[in-house]
């Protein structure tokens, strides 16, 4: 409640003093986050979010590093125990490759996809030592490396499967690089798989996914819960797909040709074949 001096002037220029006025502000309050409707304009959904800035590869670099690299070292464990259920979609693309394929997943994660099929070889590669060292204990062949420089022979693979890898590339150049570089690592005849997540968030039942992408470059939180009272807060870059913008990249890839593009649980996936 406070009292306001100065009043209201009149045409004539008479000032009427004014009396009290009550101003109230109403708040909810909340122990949990924020989930309301409006993230883009949410101040605490957006509260303490890095801001996406890349004028540079050195800049493009340091984002990555930073804000992909460095995170998944940090929650590998915690990340590999929300990430042990292999997509239908993944595995109905390795069952339809011939027997004895040689297949590598280029950020293969904690491996999952890498023992699917006891008839082929899958080989994974990650940028995280400590994803790789999961992989190692299931006892599956991997090697470290950055998806922009992959030490393999070109020609060599009969697959290639690129899971929720492409979308934490910062620039177009760079996922463009990428895809060159899967399709490299194929035989003539041999078939890659991409998946990326989607802006467009509808489910395949055609309700709304629980996220909101006001741009395609966010950066998406993960909370590392310790305990129920104890969870530590990190940010991951991702550059989110709209319609078309997965295919377009691919058809600029020289020597394939794209052989389908799907929606599925709200990422675009595209297969593609070396001609």
């Amino acid at each position: 409640v406070s009292t306001q001096s100065t009043g209201d002037v009149s045409e004539e220029g008479d000032v009427t003093s004014r009396g009290v006025r009550v101003s109230l502000t109403l708040r909810q309050c909340t122990t949990e986050p924020c989930r309301c409707d409006y993230p883009s304009q949410c101040d605490s959904q957006n509260y303490g979010k890095p801001r996406f800035s890349v004028e540079s590869e050195a800049d493009a670099a340091k984002i990555e590093g930073e804000f992909v690299s460095d995170v998944y070292e940090e929650i590998a464990d915690h990340f590999s125990h929300t990430r042990h259920s292999p997509w239908p979609g993944v595995v109905d693309f390795l069952n339809s490759l011939p027997s004895r394929s040689l297949v590598l997943d280029v950020g293969c994660g904690n491996g999952k996809y890498l023992g699917v099929r006891d008839d082929i070889l899958v080989i994974g590669n990650d940028n995280s030592a400590n994803l790789l060292s999961i992989c190692r204990e299931r006892g599956h062949e991997t090697f470290a490396c950055n998806a922009l420089s992959l030490p393999v022979r070109p020609a060599l693979c009969d697959g290639v499967i690129c899971i929720a890898m492409l979308h934490h590339l910062s620039t177009r150049e760079r996922r463009l690089r990428c895809l060159a570089n899967l399709a490299s690592l194929l035989r003539p005849g041999g078939r890659c798989l991409v998946t990326v997540w989607a802006q467009e968030q509808h489910l395949d039942d055609g309700e709304i996914g629980r996220r909101e992408f006001p741009s395609q470059d966010v950066f998406v939180d993960w909370q590392k819960k310790q305990n129920a009272a104890d969870a530590e807060l990190f940010y991951r870059y991702y550059h989110v797909f709209r319609e078309g913008e997965l295919e377009d990249l691919v058809r600029e890839v020289q020597g394939v040709e794209v052989e389908r593009v799907t929606y599925e649980k709200a990422n675009w996936c595209c297969v593609f074949r070396k001609t």
